[in-house]
C-alpha cells in the first residue's frame, strides 16, 4: 500500500511540474531606455500579444461626450400625489371634527402642530370656506401630478428618461412642470395667500436619479475601446536603424507597463490561480472515480492517464505556439479513454482537456472547438466495430470540426470564413482516426487491456484457429458457438460485457484441439477412448484441456481477459462421472485428482461462460427434451454451481442468476427444439 501511495504521489508531482513547466507565466523583461526621435540600435519584437492603451485625457473626454448624449434619468413617484391628497383630506377632517367644539386659537394650534402650517395660512383657511379651498387645491394639483412635477428642469437637456418602477420611457423635458410652473398654474387668478397655500403643499413627484444616470453612462462607457490598437506576438515594434516615432514610444510604454504588471507578485498570483485550477480538475477526476468505482488511480490505469495527458499537453503547447491549434487531435485521446474505460469517462476527459487550454490561453474559441470535437469523438466511438469502421467517426468529427470553426469565425469572432482553418479541422479528424488505428495495438500491449475492436477481430469465426476447430473438433466448435450465444445473452441481461463474454466462450475450449477425440461432443460414430483408460487417466486428459488452452492462447498472444476466462470456466468443479467410476473400483480415491485446479470465476464474464458451458453440455446429453426439462435443467445446474461455491469470487447474486436463466431459455429452446408436452404427459412427468 505504501508503494502505491508513493507512486500516486510521484504521478501527481509529475503532472504539476509538467503543467507549470510548459505553461509558465511571461517572464519579466527589462525597460527600454529609448527616447522619441532617437535611432533604434536593436529590434524590439513583441514577446506576446498586448494592447496599446488610450491616454487618460482621451478617456475622460470620451466619457464627458457620452454624458452629454445620455438622457438624464428622472424617477416618477406616483405616491407623492397620494400623500399630498391625504394631507389635504386630513386637514379638512381636523377642522370638521373640532371646528365647532373648540376655539379658533386652539384649532389653529392643533393644525399648526399637525401640519406645520404657518399661522397666516391657517387664519386664511378658517375665515374662508375651507372645504372649497382644499377641494380647489386638490383638483388643481391632480392634473399637474399626472403630468409630473420636477424640482428643477435641466435647461441643457431636451430629452430625458422617465423611470416608473422598472419601466423606462423617453420624454421631452417640456412635458414636465417645474415647481414654479406648477405653483403658477395651480394658483392662477388667485390671491397671494392662496398661492402660498398651494406652495406649502406642493411637493415634486419627479426627481433626478443621479445613480441611474451614472449607471447608464458607465454602461456605454464600458463598451468603448480603452485601447488604440493591439500588437500581436512576433510583431516588430521598433526596427533597428530606424528613427523612433511617437507611435513606437506609445507601444514601448505599453509593453513596459505589461512587464511591470507581471512583477513578482503578479507572477505568483498567476501561478497560484493556475495551480488551484489544476487541483480542481484533479479533484473532479477523483470524485468521478469515487462515484464510478473505476479504480482509475490504480498503478496501471494511472500510468495510462498520465501518459496520454502528457502527450496531449505537449501537443497542445506545440500547436498553440505554431498557430495550428485546430490540428490538435483531441479525438485520438478521447477515443483512447472511451476504449480503455467507458463512454462517461470519455465525456469527463473531454471537459477536462477542453477547459485546460481554454483557461490557460484565455480563449473561449479553443474550448468550443476542443469540446465539440471531443464530444463528437465520444459518441462516434460507440459505432466502431472494426478498425475499418474508423472512417465513419472520422467523417462525423470532420463535420463537427468544420461546424465549430464556422461558428467561431462567424459568431464569436464576427469575421469571415477562414478556409485554412476549415482544412485544419478536416485534417484533424483524419489524424485522430489514423492515430487510433496505428497506436491502439501498442497501447493494448503496453497497458494490457482489450478493446471491443480487438475482441471483435478475435471473435471472427473465419480465423484459422476456428477453421481448424471446425475440421478437427466439429463438436467442440459447435458447442463453443452455442455457449457464446448463451453467454452473450446472459451478459446483456446482467450488465456484463457481451462482446468479451461471447469471444471468451469461443476460445474457452480451444485446448480440446490437442486431444479432440477424448471429448464426447467429437465422438460421433467413434469408439470412446476412455473405455480403455483408468478413471484417473481420463480425468487427467479432460482436465488438461484447460492448461493446453492457456498455453495455446499465450502463444497466440491473446489478451489476458481471454486467458482468465479459459482458466476459470470450470472453476474447481469435479468430474463426477470419472470420480464415481473410480469409487466403484476402490473406496480410497482422492477427489482432488478429479477436480479442476481453478481458480474460480472472478468476473461476471467468466462465470457466464461456466454456466453456459455446463447448461449446454447437460441439455445436449438430455434425451426427449421438453420445455419443462430445460427449465429444471437450468435451475438445477445454476443451483449446483451456486451452492458449490463456484460463484463466490465473482459479483453475481441470486437475482442475476434468475436474469441469466430467463435469457438462456429461449436460446436453448431454439437450438434443441424441445417437444411440447400435453397436459397429461406433463402431469405424469
Amino acid at each position: 500500500m505504501k508503494l502505491k501511495i508513493q507512486h500516486k504521489l510521484l504521478i501527481f508531482i509529475g503532472v504539476m511540474i509538467l503543467l507549470n513547466g510548459i505553461f509558465h507565466p511571461p517572464i519579466v523583461q527589462k525597460k527600454f531606455n529609448v527616447k522619441e526621435g532617437e535611432i533604434a540600435t536593436y529590434d524590439v519584437i513583441a514577446p506576446y500579444d498586448f494592447s496599446v492603451p488610450r491616454v487618460e485625457e482621451e478617456l475622460i473626454k470620451e466619457r464627458e461626450e457620452i454624458a452629454e448624449r445620455i438622457p438624464p434619468v428622472f424617477e416618477l413617484n406616483n405616491s407623492v400625489f397620494e400623500l399630498v391628497s391625504k394631507r389635504l383630506k386630513n386637514l379638512e377632517q381636523i377642522i370638521d371634527s373640532l371646528g365647532k367644539s373648540i376655539s379658533n386659537d386652539s384649532l389653529a394650534f392643533l393644525i399648526h402642530k399637525e401640519h406645520q402650517l404657518p399661522e397666516g395660512l391657517i387664519e386664511f383657511l378658517l375665515r374662508n370656506d375651507y372645504k372649497q379651498i382644499l377641494k380647489k387645491i386638490n383638483k388643481g394639483l391632480t392634473g399637474l401630478y399626472v403630468q409630473g412635477i420636477a424640482s428643477s428642469k435641466p435647461v441643457e437637456k431636451r430629452i430625458i428618461t422617465i423611470l416608473i418602477g422598472d419601466k423606462e420611457t423617453l420624454e421631452t423635458i417640456d412635458q414636465l412642470y417645474s415647481l414654479a410652473e406648477a405653483e403658477s398654474i395651480a394658483s392662477f387668478n388667485s390671491g397671494r395667500e392662496y398661492r402660498e397655500f398651494v406652495k406649502f403643499f406642493l411637493i415634486p413627484n419627479v426627481t433626478f436619479n443621479e445613480d441611474k444616470t451614472e449607471e447608464k453612462i458607465n454602461e456605454v462607457y464600458a463598451n468603448i475601446p480603452k485601447t488604440k490598437e493591439k500588437v500581436l506576438k512576433g510583431e516588430l515594434v521598433v526596427e533597428k536603424h530606424k528613427r523612433i516615432n511617437h507611435e513606437a514610444i506609445e507601444k514601448l510604454t505599453a509593453l513596459e507597463n505589461t512587464y511591470t504588471s507581471l512583477g513578482t507578485f503578479e507572477m505568483l498570483k498567476i501561478i497560484l490561480l493556475r495551480n488551484l485550477f489544476y487541483l480542481t480538475l484533479i479533484f473532479l477526476l477523483y470524485r468521478y472515480n469515487r462515484i464510478t468505482q473505476l479504480n482509475m488511480f490504480e498503478t496501471k490505469n494511472l500510468n495510462f492517464i498520465f501518459l496520454l495527458f502528457a502527450i496531449y499537453v505537449l501537443m497542445g503547447k506545440i500547436t498553440y505556439e505554431t498557430n495550428i491549434m485546430y490540428l490538435l487531435p483531441i479525438s485520438f485521446f478521447i477515443f483512447m479513454f472511451a476504449l480503455y474505460f467507458n463512454f462517461s469517462t470519455a465525456i469527463v476527459f473531454t471537459v477536462i482537456f477542453a477547459s485546460l487550454f481554454s483557461i490557460i490561453f484565455n480563449s473561449l474559441t479553443i474550448f468550443v472547438y476542443l469540446f465539440a470535437s471531443g464530444i463528437a469523438a465520444t459518441f462516434s466511438i460507440q459505432t466502431i466495430r472494426t478498425r475499418f469502421s474508423l472512417y465513419r467517426p472520422s467523417l462525423w468529427i470532420a463535420l463537427t470540426n468544420v461546424g465549430a470553426i464556422l461558428f467561431i469565425n462567424i459568431y464569436l469572432q464576427k469575421g469571415g470564413i477562414d478556409f485554412l482553418y476549415l482544412g485544419e479541422g478536416v485534417l484533424n479528424s483524419i489524424l485522430g482516426s489514423v492515430s487510433v488505428a496505428l497506436f491502439l495495438p501498442l497501447f493494448e500491449k503496453l497497458f494490457d487491456f482489450t478493446t471491443d475492436l480487438t475482441l471483435l477481430e478475435l471473435g471472427n469465426l473465419n480465423l484459422p484457429i476456428f477453421k481448424e476447430m471446425s475440421l478437427n473438433a466439429p463438436g467442440t466448435y459447435h458447442h463453443s458457438i452455442v455457449v457464446g450465444n448463451l453467454a452473450e445473452a446472459g451478459a446483456s441481461a446482467i450488465g456484463a460485457d457481451p462482446i468479451l463474454t461471447r469471444v471468451g466462450a469461443y476460445y474457452h475450449d480451444i485446448g480440446k484441439l490437442k486431444k479432440s477425440e477424448y471429448f464426447i461432443e467429437n465422438q460421433l460414430g467413434v469408439k470412446n477412448p476412455h473405455d480403455n483408460l483408468k478413471p484417473q487417466m481420463s480425468a487427467l486428459v479432460i482436465i488438461s484441456h484447460v492448461k493446453d488452452g492457456i498455453e495455446m492462447v499465450k502463444k497466440m498472444r491473446l489478451p489476458k481477459k481471454l486467458i482468465d476466462i479459459i482458466a476459470e470456466h470450470h472453476g474447481t468443479t469435479t468430474l463426477e462421472v470419472f470420480y464415481k467410476k473410480a469409487l466403484h473400483s476402490s473406496s480410497d480415491v482422492n477427489e482432488d485428482v478429479f477436480s479442476y485446479p481453478g481458480p474460480k470465476p472472478k468476473t461476471k464474464e467468466a462465470a457466464l461462460v461456466m454456466l453456459a458451458d455446463g447448461v449446454e453440455a447437460a441439455a445436449r446429453a438430455e434425451k426427449n427434451i421438453t420445455i419443462t426439462k430445460l427449465q429444471k435443467l437450468l435451475k438445477d445446474n445454476f443451483d449446483k454451481r451456486f451452492n458449490d461455491g463456484q460463484l463466490d469470487d465473482c459479483p453475481i447474486n441470486r437475482h442475476d442468476l434468475e436474469q441469466i436463466r430467463t435469457a438462456f431459455l429461449p436460446i436453448l429452446t431454439g437450438i434443441f427444439h424441445p417437444r411440447v408436452e400435453s397436459e397429461e404427459s406433463a402431469k405424469n412427468t
